[in-house]
């Protein structure tokens, strides 16, 4: 064990500079966990944790919903990272090492970096969670909230360590066992087939997707019927309910099945797209659907971000009528609480995945160089390529939105609930993170492509 632990820590002094780009997403991991921490440590501490104005469930919530992202999210960072040093791991397999030696290595790289990232997570969230308190209890409806100090406690750390260091360290041993595993008696289940999945990744993708069907299908039910399926007093209770298992499990199938939509979504750009007139959208084209990888890593947290974004504004605005009871500052509080975790992390993988897939990037663009493209012609290459991106987490968002807009239409229905929205809301979010993401790609490749020319220039 010593041995290992020994190894890990060489491995990762010896590629540090890329380890790097994963400290952003696990620092923004370690900012909302501590956030958590500190805020359920300081109110048990003072023995606030009792009554229906428990602090703790209130500082629970950005936790939850932010290592869920976290879970989808991480493990693209892990896949890139793994193909970076892949001729490095393949020569350990060579000298001997086996697929469980390799991804132990792995796994304990992450758990090193998730600990780094912990304590630097939890020593910014302390000063963010309690001037975010001080002001949440000075809101209306959050004013029976008791007010607490929060403080910087050597458990509260040691927890956020510990727990993000283990949480991120499983995760990259599943992955790396995942992608190193070459046994005889698995080779049949997890080899590739037709469409880029495995046998267990057809199986599993039919399983999420029954399951949508099923949670999909039941808004279709009488409400009696479902009253008695999940056990509550209210009809209201059990649509949010509802629409939340809704939601899980949307983002669960959608998750399992991107291998099968992203390329047939950048085939159906193909058609749309004019290629004839655009000359570098060929280029485009080949570059996106070459990095099937990255572009999972890049869309599936945006769709996970627009679909949520969708669902609160849906709960807050239309199902729970808090524009008729709630002043704006109270919306802006609670959207903060639910939503801010999630797009924190999200931000932070998109700027890891940014990072980490830096020096493909620009190898890339100077073969382009090499073959007689202009600088013009690279720029335009990277805004056709940014656009193909946008475009894609745009489409995604819509018909994710349209799914979930239907089931609120019939909630709203058998609730005899008011609905403001109307069937415009399903493309707000959408855009705004297709756009998010196209200005993003088109920047930093953009400066990455401008940085070579001058250097080679000069």
């Amino acid at each position: 064990m010593s041995k290992m632990l020994a190894l890990v820590v060489w491995q990762l002094r010896y590629t540090w500079k890329a380890w790097v780009g994963s400290l952003v997403v696990l620092t923004a991991a370690g900012l909302v966990l501590g956030f958590t921490l500190i805020g359920a440590v300081s109110t048990i501490s003072v023995h606030l944790d009792h009554g229906n104005f428990n602090p703790v469930d209130f500082f629970a919530m950005p936790a939850v919903f932010g290592l869920i992202t976290l879970v989808l999210v991480i493990s693209g960072v892990i896949r890139l990272l793994i193909d970076k040093f892949k001729d490095d791991y393949r020569l350990w397999a060579i000298l001997g090492a086996k697929p469980n030696q390799l991804a132990l290595l792995i796994g304990g790289q992450m758990s090193l970096a998730g600990m780094v990232g912990g304590c630097l997570g939890y020593f910014l969230s302390l000063p963010m969670v309690d001037k975010y308190y001080a002001w949440v209890i000075t809101t209306r409806g959050m004013r029976e909230f008791p007010a607490i100090n929060m403080k910087l406690q050597l458990s509260s750390l040691i927890l956020t360590i510990l727990l993000l260091g283990t949480f991120t360290g499983v995760i990259g041993f599943i992955n790396g066992k995942r992608t190193f595993t070459n046994g005889h008696q698995r080779r049949c289940l997890t080899k590739k087939r037709k469409f880029g999945l495995s046998l267990i990744g057809w199986f599993w993708c039919v399983i999420t997707c029954g399951s949508l069907s099923y949670v999909y299908s039941l808004f279709y039910q009488k409400p009696k019927y479902l009253l008695m399926l999940f056990g509550s007093q209210s009809l209201e209770d059990t649509y949010s309910q509802a629409l939340l298992g809704l939601i899980i499990t949307m983002i669960i199938a959608t998750h399992a099945s991107e291998r099968l939509i992203l390329p047939v979504l950048v085939k159906a750009l193909a058609v749309v797209f004019p290629a004839t007139i655009i000359k570098t959208f060929k280029i485009a084209y080949w570059h996106v659907l070459r990095k099937t990888d990255f572009l999972r890593s890049v869309t599936m947290p945006l769709f996970i971000f627009s679909l949520v974004s969708s669902y609160f504004m849906y709960m807050i605005v239309d199902l729970a009528n808090v524009a008729n009871k709630r002043n704006l500052s109270e919306i802006i509080g609670t959207l903060i609480l639910f939503l801010g975790a999630p797009f924190l992390i999200i931000l932070a993988n998109t700027i890891s995945l940014t990072i980490i897939s830096r020096p493909e990037r620009t190898a890339s663009s100077r073969q382009l160089q090499i073959i007689g493209l202009s600088l013009k012609d690279l720029l335009h290459e990277k805004g056709v390529e940014a656009g193909i991106y946008g475009l894609i987490v745009f489409i995604q968002g819509v018909i994710g939105n349209a799914l979930l807009f239907i089931p609120i239409l019939k909630a709203s229905d058998y609730t005899q609930t008011q609905m403001y929205d109307s069937w415009w809301s399903i493309v707000e979010w959408p855009a705004a993170t297709g756009i998010m993401v196209f200005l993003f790609i088109l920047i930093v490749d953009g400066s990455y492509i401008y940085k070579i020319s001058v250097s080679n220039s000069q």
